[in-house]
């Protein structure tokens, strides 16, 4: 770089802090870490080549430190420096192992002359370290090392070391990683390193195992039940499934000559997607939809742009979108912790909460145990495994335990249901029979009624006015208990979605005129107001039926308004619709009522006194529904009410089934 030490480390921090002691490699040791025999220089400009970093070093500018420290996202670069001593009658034969598996670039400079009795003086500082550069060769480590091109085909970053007796011998390491940084390195002998090895891919294997074996179980049931939460769950699942996949070198190896921004995009890929799946399963766990529906509105917005932001995790931007999103995760399993809490006070009689509660408690205290160790808050090695990693798979046992228990109480719910609907159907078909049967069963007598009342009018035997006016009401009571017999039979046929309209060619003329003709020479002609534009207009409909709806309607008017009030109906086409409006001036409906008008059995306060059944308005909005148009009300308190039967011109000639 050119210039004088001090402006060549003007942007190093690390001051000096004393001599190290050099890891002292007995013949007794397997293996031994290398904290507390190391020092560290940390270069925020990026601006320090390796000539540079010797200078420094023989500055005193490294500074010792006794443990390894993770140091999170960043881009600065970070050197270090190991110390190693081989002890007298110690082997010779060492391998360096270093780690995360997920660093970008691990470049290690070793001693040519490491192998060598003595070094020359004049390339060696006071304490025995080259100072130059060309005194080192460069080993290139880390995943954008193809795997097939490494010195160790090995999970983690390892190589093997002829180191000489009783010579200290200093390795040069820099870091550079757009991935968070937590190194730590450890000496072993072959036969060791090959039982670390042994139980390090066991460990690994088993974990993936459970995660593989999670995975289908769950996403076949998941698929069998339809049941959301289950799929998101074993989405979540197949998630860290890849990441530990990728991040801890496995993928590497089975895959040798994959490049790094690959093995970045998926580490980094996988954890974001995580984080969605993550949110969407606590959707569906905790019931937010019902429950908050604010909360589960910002969970999916979340997870939306967690999705967007995965390109950035193959690039530098990773390093500001990767704290974002591991500080929001937090976040999301705090809130989790507290709503999980919630549901077990509220319900204590639900074990399902007890296991989310459980599950979300392990997972946070793992996620916290990682980043403090990811962040240098702990050790970088102080656990013989990731915390996530073991803490992960309890969580998702535990959690799934819930999930069983809530499957089985969703199962339990189902079936009582069917059941309760199963007998609630068989009622109604019971019901439904009775009825149609009495129904029916009241034609032949009314019939009979009817007839001898008639004839006993025609005869002329009777010719008191008063005798007369009791026979005429004999005939329309008799009248009005047909209609009433229809009306439950037709609501029957409702009911079931069973009954075919027979459509014919009509004029809207005819069509009101048939429908209104039983009031003509009643009492109720003279308070009715008709008015039919374009009277010839043809249509196509079943007469009958939409002349009941219109009767329906005319005759609530008369009865629910004052005896003086007119009714005012109305029939013409507007904007290529049939629109026929029947406006009342009587007592009117809260707009709560107007909401459900049309539900079979509903009468509004209004109606109070009057008599009635509920089922006119019923039959009259499926009969125009089943024409293809709709029955709508305006209704003010006090100020009366118009119902506007909405028809399109004409409506298939097929049969229409009601629904």
């Amino acid at each position: 770089m050119g210039g004088t030490l001090a402006a060549e480390t003007r942007d190093v921090q690390a001051p000096a802090t004393g001599a190290i002691e050099p890891l002292r490699l007995e013949s007794s040791t397997a293996g031994a870490t290398l904290a507390g025999h190391f020092a560290r220089l940390v270069d925020p400009a990026r601006k320090l080549d390796f000539a540079d970093v010797l200078k420094a070093d023989a500055a005193g500018g490294m500074e010792q430190r006794s443990d390894f420290r993770g140091a999170g996202q960043t881009r600065d670069i970070h050197w270090y420096r190991f110390d190693l001593l081989r002890a007298s009658g110690a082997p010779a034969d060492w391998i360096l192992e270093m780690g995360e598996a997920y660093i970008d670039h691990l470049d290690l400079f070793i001693p040519k002359s490491i192998d060598s009795r003595r070094m020359s003086p004049e390339s060696t500082a006071a304490d025995g370290r080259p100072q130059s550069p060309d005194a080192f060769r460069l080993v290139r480590l880390g995943d954008f090392v193809p795997f097939s091109q490494r010195p160790m085909k090995t999970r983690l970053h390892a190589l093997p070391l002829t180191l000489p007796e009783g010579r200290p011998v200093s390795l040069y390491l820099r870091v550079d990683s757009v991935s968070a940084i937590r190194l730590s390195a450890r000496m072993w002998t072959p036969a060791a390193y090959a039982g670390h090895q042994t139980t390090d891919l066991l460990f690994q294997g088993l974990f993936l195992g459970i995660l593989g074996i999670l995975m289908l179980g769950y996403v076949a049931l998941g698929l069998l039940l339809r049941d959301g939460a289950l799929l998101t769950y074993t989405g979540y699942v197949a998630t860290v499934f890849f990441y530990y996949l990728f991040a801890n070198g496995i993928a590497a190896a089975l895959l040798p000559d994959m490049s790094g921004w690959f093995i970045n995009l998926m580490v980094g890929s996988s954890g974001f997607l995580g984080f969605a799946a993550a949110l969407t399963m606590w959707v569906y766990i905790l019931d937010l939809r019902n429950r908050v529906p604010l909360l589960m509105r910002c969970y999916q917005g979340l997870a939306l742009v967690t999705v967007l932001l995965l390109p950035t995790t193959a690039s530098s931007f990773y390093a500001i979108t990767g704290p974002a999103v591991t500080l929001s995760a937090l976040v999301v399993v705090v809130i989790a912790l507290v709503l999980t809490a919630r549901m077990t006070l509220q319900n204590p009689g639900d074990l399902s909460s007890r296991f989310y509660l459980a599950s979300t408690l392990v997972s946070l205290t793992g996620f916290l145990l990682t980043q403090m160790s990811l962040r240098g808050v702990l050790p970088a090695d102080f656990a013989i495994a990731d915390p996530y990693q073991i803490s992960f798979v309890l969580a998702v046992l535990v959690l799934g335990v819930g999930l069983a228990l809530r499957i089985g109480r969703l199962q339990s719910e189902r079936l009582r249901a069917r059941e309760e609907s199963a007998f609630a159907t068989k009622r109604a078909e019971e019901q439904r029979t009775f009825v149609a049967m009495l129904s029916h069963e009241f034609r032949t007598p009314l019939a009979s009624i009817d007839s001898a009342a008639q004839m006993i009018e025609l005869s002329g035997a009777v010719t008191a006015p008063a005798a007369l006016t009791r026979l005429e009401r004999i005939r329309n009571t008799t009248r009005k208990m047909v209609e009433l017999v229809e009306l439950f039979l037709s609501s029957d046929a409702l009911d079931q979605g069973a009954l075919a309209l027979k459509p014919e060619p009509v004029a809207l003329g005819q069509l009101m005129e048939e429908a209104l003709g039983g009031l003509r020479g009643t009492e109720a002609d003279d308070r009715l107001a008709v008015a039919v534009e374009a009277p010839d207009h043809p249509l196509l409909v079943d007469a009958p039926f939409l002349g009941v709806a219109i009767g329906n309607l005319v005759q609530n008017a008369l009865r629910y308004s004052p005896p003086e009030a007119p009714v005012r109906v109305t029939a013409g086409h507007d904007d290529g619709q049939i629109v026929i409006r029947v406006a009342d001036r009587g007592r009117g409906m809260a707009p709560e009522e107007v909401e459900r008008i049309g539900s079979i059995y509903f009468r509004a306060s209004s109606s109070r006194g009057t008599k009635g059944t509920g089922l006119g308005l019923y039959m009259a909005k499926k009969i125009v529904a089943a024409h293809g148009g709709s029955l709508t009300v305006d209704s003010t308190r006090e100020d009366g009410s118009v119902f506007t039967i909405s028809l399109p011109p004409s409506v298939s000639c097929s049969a229409v089934r009601l629904i």
